[in-house]
């Protein structure tokens, strides 16, 4: 749990939100890591780094492995992002959803069966 405003709780990551979208996030990260000894998370397709100054970075990172960043974006912190950064996840994520879907569409199968074992 996290305490604070808004704006307390996003100055806790400093500088900048750098997201590389890569054909092999994984892969980059590493090499990112190496290469610059920054962290540098895996999140979904995206390599996500915490850097002060993140416009600076860019050009650094992208002539160091050129063709392997496909898009990417620099932003200031967002309580997303805090989130982020405390948990190592998205608050909510494309897999979650398509869990609660499935779970849904269960749920509706369920008192549908049970529906009938009433009724009938």
């Amino acid at each position: 749990m996290a305490l604070g405003t808004p704006e307390e709780l996003t100055r806790e990551i400093g500088g900048d939100v750098v997201l590389l979208e890569a054909r092999d996030p994984a892969l980059l990260a590493g090499q990112i890591r190496t290469r610059f000894h920054i962290d540098a998370a895996v999140l979904d397709k995206h390599v996500r780094i915490e850097i002060e100054n993140g416009h600076r970075f860019i050009p650094d990172v992208v002539e160091a492995f050129p063709g392997e960043i496909q898009s990417l974006s620099v932003s200031k912190p967002t309580l997303e992002d805090v989130f982020i950064h405390r948990t190592g996840h998205r608050f909510w994520n494309e897999e979650a959803e398509a869990q609660l879907k499935a779970a849904r569409k269960r749920l509706r199968r369920n008192t549908e069966k049970l529906g009938d074992l009433v009724i009938g």
